[in-house]
């Protein structure tokens, strides 16, 4: 039905799964574009709008900026031209917003009645609130909920961690301050001004892949029947299971566990007699190649251990109570049951899908390297199969992605396209690396060298990742 001339759209935005609800109830005009609707709910629920967002109607139709669907992959609507009344012209109409693909912050978007008349008071206005919306880059729910348990209980092993990682400052999941987020959104002009440069639309290269297949691919790496297949020799990968880091290092901390887990230092740490256990069972070249410099102090100086204990936390197979790392019985149970392939898809799933890459070099920027990190997968079954330089592949990615470089943050010292190819390398190298997927020339050891390093997949990479 057409919508009458000076009426206001009561809305209700919510986070979808939230528990208790987190939501926010906000007057607008009927002609505001979804774009700035996108910018409302940023403002309103209080995110910071470092990552890519989406909204779907009821119908599935994908709305979006035209900006972040350069090649047409994703079929968007431009939410630039289209109107929330051309959508939403029905009180109890709803539609989906989906806020960084990697977190996957899901909310719905209800039209819960017309207001007739003008509003004395400018519009967008948020009336109703209740509770904070999670930190940025938290790991979605799960990790939200992680959080809150270790910010809310000072005796929580990762409460100092927590505390740190949030600022220093205290989180209060209840506090909304509705005077600061109208005040906000009348300023929401200012406040995106500087986070929506205007770029012209550049080519990208996907090396055989279709647009929709690229799509498919970074949506579910595990699941992209047109790109991979989704069975495998289930008997040939199990052969291949050991030539991961991540899996000889996990079974030596399993082994350790036992019934009785592993007491924690008082940083929470493992203690160092069982990091040098992994560091040995990884291979010292490969988990701690600072070994001839300088010896290991602590799990947090070996990247290679702590991300192994930190992906089984993710996957859900440990947990820390009274002071102790423990296997969790069910995890137990299921490798028992299903075996060693089961915990490592297990693992690869949560290195993809629910850990955050960013974790392991502490940077800000780059956040989007992780949703078009797959991409990697496709480059490794096009030409992994002999010793090429690590460099062909990060510009192979910036060729497929030109935009990714925007996300860095400007430094005067080096260029945004070279801390692109940095973060590229210290995340989803190492971490592909660390997973067994790819082997690094030994040739090539030395830090000076590593512009000269080269990669090939590994038999781990073939089993798995068997083209469709």
């Amino acid at each position: 039905m057409p919508t009458r001339i000076n009426t206001t759209y009561q809305i209700k935005v919510s986070l979808t799964g939230a528990r208790p609800p987190i939501w926010r109830r906000i007057l607008i005009k009927p002609d505001t574009t979804f774009h700035d609707l996108h910018r409302i709910i940023q403002v309103a629920m209080g995110w910071q709008g470092y990552h890519l967002h989406l909204f779907q109607a009821s119908n599935g139709q994908l709305i979006g900026d035209p900006s972040e669907d350069f090649d047409g992959m994703m079929n968007f609507l431009d939410e630039t031209t289209m109107s929330v009344s051309g959508v939403l012209n029905k009180e109890g109409q709803k539609l989906k917003y989906e806020y960084d693909f990697g977190d996957s912050w899901e909310h719905e978007v209800k039209f819960e009645k017309i207001l007739p008349g003008e509003q004395a008071e400018p519009l967008p206005k948020c009336i109703q609130a209740a509770r904070q919306c999670p930190p940025e880059d938290v790991g979605g729910l799960p990790g939200f909920y992680d959080f809150l348990d270790a910010m809310e209980d000072a005796a929580h092993p990762e409460h100092v961690a927590v505390r740190e990682w949030c600022g220093g400052e205290q989180f209060d999941s209840e506090f909304v301050d509705l005077g600061e987020i109208n005040e906000d959104l009348l300023e929401r002009d200012t406040l995106f001004s500087e986070a929506e440069p205007d770029f012209p639309p550049q080519a990208s290269d996907f090396l055989g892949l279709s647009p929709n297949q690229v799509h498919e691919l970074l949506q579910s790496p595990l699941n992209c029947p047109s790109v991979f297949k989704p069975l495998f020799n289930a008997e040939a990968v199990n052969r291949e299971l050991d030539t991961a880091p991540v899996m000889r290092m996990a079974k030596a901390l399993i082994h350790d566990m036992s019934d009785k887990g592993i007491r924690l230092t008082g940083k929470g740490n493992l203690p160092l007699k069982h990091v040098k256990a992994m560091i040995e069972a990884g291979g010292e070249d490969i988990v701690f190649p600072m070994a001839g410099f300088s010896a290991a102090r602590s799990e947090e100086n070996v990247l290679g251990v702590h991300l192994t204990r930190v992906l089984m936390e993710v996957a859900g197979f440990t947990k820390k109570e009274k002071g102790r790392l423990l296997l969790k019985k069910t995890a137990a149970k299921r490798i028992e049951n299903k075996g060693w392939l089961t915990f490592y898809m297990d693992v690869l799933s949560a290195a993809l899908s629910k850990f955050n890459w960013a974790w392991m070099d502490h940077s800000e920027g780059m956040d989007d390297l992780q949703y078009v990190g797959p991409f990697i997968f496709w480059l490794l079954s096009e030409k992994g199969g002999q010793w090429l330089p690590v460099q062909d592949y990060l510009s192979d990615m910036l060729r497929a992605f030109p935009r990714l470089p925007l996300a860095a943050h400007p430094v005067s010292y080096t260029s945004q396209e070279q801390q692109a190819k940095w973060a590229m390398e210290f995340r989803m190298v190492r971490l592909c690396r660390m997973l067994g997927l790819i082997e690094l020339s030994p040739e090539h050891t030395l830090m000076r060298e590593e512009d000269q390093q080269m990669m090939r997949r590994t038999g781990l990479f073939e089993g798995v990742f068997v083209r469709a």
